[in-house]
């Protein structure tokens, strides 16, 4: 079910231009507990699954009706589609939802869309604690939130960008692809509370948002960690009885760990890159073995990978990083979910290149240097460079 609201045409301009504040306008609203907002960007092959569905699929927005805003939770959701000409912001109440403000067209992978959406939620419904779900494709640092129309989408760089602008939001969560990476996750430091994001694809049906949404409802003084733990068990409780591939990942992430995990991280790649000449096949012989996301050439298992490597015959000072570096991910794991085709996913990938990837005809190797901030400040760029040399 719909309501529409009609909104002068200024406002489009208001909100592309951010000329937020209006001399006298009423005093805002008193906050909610929670604000959950979606940045649905739908602009591709991801349509059909928010508001149409299929045979098979419950459409997100059918989810959110279910349950529906109350005085201390708002669903709120900016809304850009193929079929559709216009731009919507959204508020979205049990069994129908309001159209709050119409915009031209916009390019949802321009980062000044979502810092201009963020920033009008927040002055729309204000609240204690805020989520920002990305709900779209996603490829980890690859990027996410494509938009068809504008030839766009977003990366880790801009990221940074929108959080920087935008203050603080509790969790930070990606309805998408291959996103729970620790060279995704270091753009959050300092500005979120918690990430949750699957290190695998994810199947089109997405988060159970009905659930989620319900659980919220019924509990809305939690804080982000508690929530963050329960958006894990929902997905596991969603996906446990589907019948197909038994590959689905889930995990919620302590970003005020992330610093802790980067540290040992860099000292860990001090480690290899020291040890590199004489170790390389075990490197190798590791990598070979570690979990890899389906796909990504490649996305592996952060602890995965250590546990492999700590099976080879390697020297006492890699042992020592490599067994900091699984402390550093139990301290940031809040929660994990993994079935049993992917039982070897401990919550968060990073990127090691294929050597196609870095090196040969297919390489990423500059434009993850210059988006990833993650490569360069735990040298692990460099790494990459002397591996493939």
């Amino acid at each position: 079910m719909r309501k529409k609201t009609f909104v002068p045409l200024g406002l489009i301009f208001v909100f592309l231009t951010q000329a937020l504040l209006i001399a006298g306008a009423s005093a805002p609203p008193p906050a909610a507990q929670w604000t959950f907002m979606i940045y649905a960007a739908g602009e591709n092959s991801c349509e059909p699954y928010w508001s149409e569905g299929t045979p098979s699929v419950v459409p997100t927005l059918q989810k959110l009706e279910s349950v529906g805003s109350t005085a201390s939770v708002h669903f709120v959701a900016l809304v850009d589609l193929l079929s559709v000409a216009t731009t919507e912001l959204i508020h979205i109440e049990k069994g129908a939802y309001t159209v709050v403000e119409t915009y031209p067209d916009l390019n949802l992978g321009d980062p000044q869309v979502c810092i201009n959406f963020v920033n009008r939620v927040k002055q729309l419904y204000p609240a204690k604690k805020y989520l920002i779900a990305f709900w779209d494709h996603g490829w980890g640092w690859k990027g996410f939130c494509w938009d068809d129309t504008a030839g766009d989408n977003l990366n880790v760089l801009e990221l940074a960008q929108i959080m920087d602008a935008v203050g603080f939001i509790d969790i930070v969560g990606f309805d998408a692809c291959n996103m729970a990476q620790a060279d995704v996750y270091y753009a959050l430091v300092g500005h979120a509370t918690a990430a949750v994001g699957s290190e695998e694809y994810e199947e089109w049906e997405g988060w159970p948002y009905d659930t989620d949404a319900q659980d919220l409802v019924n509990n809305p003084t939690w804080d982000a960690r508690r929530y963050a733990a329960e958006l894990v068990v929902n997905w596991g409780e969603f996906y446990v009885p589907w019948k197909g591939p038994a590959s689905q990942t889930f995990s919620a992430i302590d970003i005020g760990q992330m610093p802790a995990l980067t540290t040992a991280f860099t000292a860990w790649t001090s480690a290899m890159l020291a040890n590199l000449a004489k170790y390389k096949t075990k490197y190798t012989s590791a990598l070979k073995d570690a979990e890899k996301m389906v796909a990504t050439y490649y996305f592996v298992d952060m602890y995965d990978y250590m546990l492999e490597l700590l099976q080879e015959n390697i020297p006492a000072s890699l042992v020592t990083a490599s067994e900091n570096v699984k402390t550093a991910i139990n301290n940031a794991v809040i929660a994990n979910f993994a079935e049993k085709a992917q039982n070897d996913c401990y919550g968060i990938s990073f990127y090691w290149a294929k050597a196609a990837y870095w090196t040969g005809a297919w390489s990423e190797r500059d434009s993850y240097i210059s988006e990833v901030a993650w490569g360069t400040a735990t040298g692990w760029a460099n790494f990459l460079d002397a591996y493939y040399a």
